[in-house]
């Protein structure tokens, strides 16, 4: 009897319970179609679990500890909106735009990374930029201004601009525009390109030689002031330009010989002896010291030094020249502008020089077939005189035979008899 009373008593409560589960409104309008155990355990109620992930947009960083009404409104838990203005008040007023992820992360909004952003923007940061904050540059003042027309440097950078004086770029009137000069990895060293349209220090001789402006303008208050002479000390200098007219170890003169830092102007050499413009010497030299032995004194010259005219070329070329010496004077007496020799001691043997036979030679061994005796002539080499044209011309004349030295009998000048 008692224990049938009991399973009676047991079975009413629990009707009891049940009606008023079921008699509790449902506060979610639409699961379309999801269970209740979905997100809800039997333990309890709030004992909420849900994995969001099938949704989609799975949960991350700060979003992992809201709770579902933060987001959602629990009658529709479709109705959420993916933007994070619809959650999230906007402190930039709109001016960074709609995606917060540009600059954002789930992680926390005060995990800012300056660099990521500004990496999609018209001003990368670079440098020593790259460790400022944001309210360093976009102060925390009324609309914040992240797209605002890029900043100039020298709104940021206006006391360092006045305060500089190596060179004091407002004394001289510098202008204003930084990256023109500067880097962003540091102030210290800057670049002047516009300097190599004055004189280069940025290519050529004088690239990395140089640290800083006062290596050669001693003056920071005037930049036209210059030294040469801090770096070419006079010893070796006065040493590599002795004899050269009009040489004196001072600035201006270096300027006037080498406008381009390079080698000296020596034009002049062109009116005592062709170096430049001689196909024969142009371009065949490296050094005064090659042809001037003595650099006290520039009259002292060797056309023999070094592999230049060497005598085991130069001798059989020459060979029964009269008067012939292996010898500078006598290279320069015969050749004294570095070309062919014109021997016009020639003419008085036989005309090469002057009438018929005039421009109609290139080379001695035109009519010299043997250079070791110049004695050794012929007068019908290559198109020189054919024996047909030359009989033709003859036939009748008593005595003629085709020999260079009947040539020479009736014609000694070269001239019709």
């Amino acid at each position: 009897m008692t224990r049938s009373l009991l399973i009676a008593a047991l079975a009413a409560a629990l009707a009891t319970g049940s009606a008023a589960a079921q008699g509790r409104p449902n506060p979610h309008r639409d699961l379309r179609g999801l269970p209740c155990t979905a997100c809800h355990t039997t333990g309890s109620w709030r004992d909420v679990r849900f994995d969001h992930r099938s949704t989609g947009y799975p949960l991350r960083g700060q979003h992992i500890a809201a709770p579902c009404t933060g987001c959602h409104d629990v009658g529709d838990f479709h109705a959420a909106v993916r933007t994070c203005s619809s959650c999230h008040q906007d402190p930039h007023r709109g001016d960074a735009g709609a995606d917060c992820v540009r600059c954002h992360s789930e992680s926390g909004w005060r995990n800012v990374n300056p660099q990521d952003a500004h990496a999609r923007s018209r001003l990368p940061d670079l440098g020593v930029h790259a460790a400022l904050r944001c309210e360093d540059c976009h102060p925390q003042t009324g609309v914040q201004p992240f797209h605002s027309r890029v900043t100039h440097c020298v709104t940021c950078h206006q006391a360092q601009y006045a305060a500089t004086t190596d060179p004091p770029h407002a004394t001289l009137g510098i202008p204003t525009d930084c990256e023109q000069c500067h880097q962003m990895n540091t102030w210290s060293f800057a670049l002047f390109p516009q300097h190599d349209a004055i004189f280069p220090i940025y290519s050529g001789s004088h690239a990395h030689v140089w640290s800083n402006c006062t290596s050669c303008h001693p003056n920071s208050g005037d930049y036209s002031v210059f030294t040469c002479t801090s770096c070419h000390t006079q010893g070796p200098t006065t040493q590599s330009h002795q004899g050269i007219p009009g040489y004196t170890w001072d600035s201006n003169a270096c300027i006037s010989c080498h406008p381009t830092g390079t080698g000296g102007d020596v034009s002049f050499h062109e009116g005592i002896f062709p170096i430049f413009s001689n196909p024969g010497h142009g371009g065949a030299w490296t050094d005064c010291a090659q042809c001037h032995v003595d650099p006290a004194v520039r009259q002292n010259v060797s056309c023999i030094t070094g592999g230049c005219h060497a005598q085991g070329v130069t001798d059989p070329t020459h060979q029964g020249i009269p008067g012939y010496a292996y010898a500078t004077p006598q290279c320069r007496s015969c050749h004294p502008d570095g070309r062919g020799g014109t021997f016009a001691q020639h003419d008085v043997i036989f005309p090469i020089f002057t009438g018929a036979h005039a421009n109609r030679w290139t080379d001695c061994t035109t009519c010299h077939p043997d250079p070791s005796s110049r004695q050794v002539f012929t007068c019908m080499s290559g198109n020189c005189h054919p024996s047909t044209e030359t009989n033709g011309h003859h036939q009748g004349m008593s005595g003629y035979t085709y020999t260079p030295q009947a040539c020479l009998t009736c014609h000694p000048d070269g001239r019709k008899p």
